[in-house]
């Protein structure tokens, strides 16, 4: 695997810098600025996620993904949807500014259609690089393009003080992504169209494609709930203390994903390598969802106010509560992983519906309670419901054992419900029965470790030999 390292590294700046991005324009631009430009934001990803095919994936997990003419249909399909939404963006501007009642909005959104105009050009032969497991050059072109965004970001936000700061970075990342791309390909950038390629990488994306509007809504629906209803201060703050475990998460997701979908795409030309990659793709997932809810728990009451100022300071009941529904999202990446590396994008868009359960109940909390716990439970019980659903269609295929999985979920359920109380408790001043709730999750925590001590072993081995290495430098010096 060549670049593993570099792929790990370029994918934490990216979300370090995506993070500072948000500190930045939260400090710089105030709760009210800083909710509009979560709303260009959240409409930009609305028309990114409706217009997904998959495309990228496509060349990594095809058996002729190295063909030259797949390469060209599929950058032609690339191409034509970065024309789409910026000509989505043009045609319901109006409208979209109207539905957010920010008439100021319409000018900004019609130019930040720009960014997936250009990046629709991007060079796939950094994608088509990954099916050799080889990572350098995606990782290169994430290094490059997240650090002139943040610095584009930075700029124009202390020049400007409005919300139109993100537009700068978003095209400039956009212009850096694509002309890296191009420099580091090994082949020619073109376009085609085979009939047979055509064929086959529509019955790949066409699920994806229809699954759009799911993946948005479940993925960004609390966002969308907040803005509508509570405005785009509120909307401000609770993007300020989502993202701080967002962007860790995304990180983790895209390099999780990333590393073990060739490895589940190879398993099906040698079927018994299926179960050590599920396997291996299952106990990570696991290990990693428990550290991120325990750790936001833990990390975020310090940081929120740290970070973007006492005036963002939440609950500790709602900053858990958020890190849990972040866990339970990010959960997500091993039933889904499973599911395109084995050619069945279906399973992707049937997965999202499930999530739809937390749209309906995140709005009847609301109306009951009017609070952002309320909302966050609703979306965190349409993930796990989503979850839940992806495992029982890759069971029906044969790709799981039953027992083994749906424990891993249970086990989840159980740490994150205590930990729940706990912060709850602690927020009530009820300090016994808080320690009484972590004491409880012990138990689990044991269970967890020796059903995952393959990977907890793995993960100290690297620590341990990277320490090793820290030792002699510190002693030469």
């Amino acid at each position: 695997m060549k670049g593993r390292k570099a792929y790990f590294a370029a994918s934490l700046v990216a979300q370090v810098s995506a993070l500072l991005r948000y500190v930045i324009l939260a400090r710089v631009l105030g709760q009210e600025e800083l909710g509009l430009a979560a709303m260009l934001i959240l409409t930009a990803q609305f028309f990114d996620s409706i217009s997904d095919t998959g495309s990228d994936r496509f060349i990594v997990q095809d058996a002729d993904g190295d063909s030259p003419t797949l390469q060209g249909v599929v950058q032609l399909a690339l191409a034509a949807r970065g024309l789409f939404i910026a000509s989505a963006l043009l045609i319901f501007s109006g409208l979209l500014a109207s539905l957010y009642h920010q008439p100021e909005l319409r000018t900004p959104l019609i130019v930040i259609g720009l960014a997936p105009l250009i990046a629709g050009f991007v060079h796939l032969d950094l994608r088509r690089a990954q099916r050799t497991q080889d990572f350098r050059l995606e990782s290169l072109d994430i290094l490059t393009s997240e650090t002139v965004s943040l610095l584009a970001t930075a700029t124009a936000a202390f020049l400007t003080h409005s919300h139109n700061a993100v537009i700068f970075g978003l095209v400039l990342r956009a212009i850096t992504l694509v002309i890296v791309s191009h420099v580091t390909a090994r082949r020619p950038y073109r376009w085609a169209f085979g009939r047979a390629e055509v064929a086959r990488f529509s019955a790949f994306a066409m699920p994806l494609f229809l699954n759009g509007l799911l993946l948005f809504l479940g993925s960004q629906g609390d966002r969308l709930v907040v803005g509508s209803t509570l405005g785009a201060a509120v909307l401000g703050q609770y993007s300020a203390v989502l993202l701080l475990a967002y962007y860790p998460t995304s990180m983790l997701t895209r390099f999780l994903a990333g590393i073990h979908l060739p490895q589940v795409a190879a398993a099906r030309i040698e079927p018994d390598k299926i179960t050590s990659a599920r396997e291996r793709l299952a106990s990570r997932t696991q290990v990693l969802t428990i550290g991120i809810a325990l750790g936001f728990a833990v990390v975020a009451p310090i940081a929120v106010p740290l970070l973007y100022g006492g005036k963002f300071k939440e609950p500790l009941l709602l900053t858990t509560l958020i890190g849990v529904l972040q866990a339970a999202r990010f959960m997500r990446v091993w039933p889904t992983t499973l599911a395109i590396g084995a050619g069945r994008s279906l399973f992707v868009m049937i997965n999202n519906i499930g999530r739809m359960v937390g749209l309906p109940m995140a709005l009847f909390a609301y109306s009951q309670f009017h609070t952002l716990w309320a909302v966050t439970i609703g979306f965190t019980t349409g993930e796990l419901t989503a979850l839940l659903v992806g495992l029982a269609l890759l069971y029906r295929t044969g790709h799981l054992e039953p027992f083994r999985e749906f424990k891993r979920v249970f086990l989840f359920c159980v740490v994150v419900a205590l930990t729940i109380a706990a912060t709850w408790f602690l927020d009530d001043k009820r300090y016994t029965l808080a320690a009484v709730s972590a004491a409880a999750m012990l138990p689990a925590l044991a269970v967890i470790a020796v059903q995952e001590r393959a990977t907890l072993a793995e993960a100290f081995g690297m620590a341990e030999r990277y320490l090793g290495r820290l030792r002699p430098r510190r002693a030469a010096s």
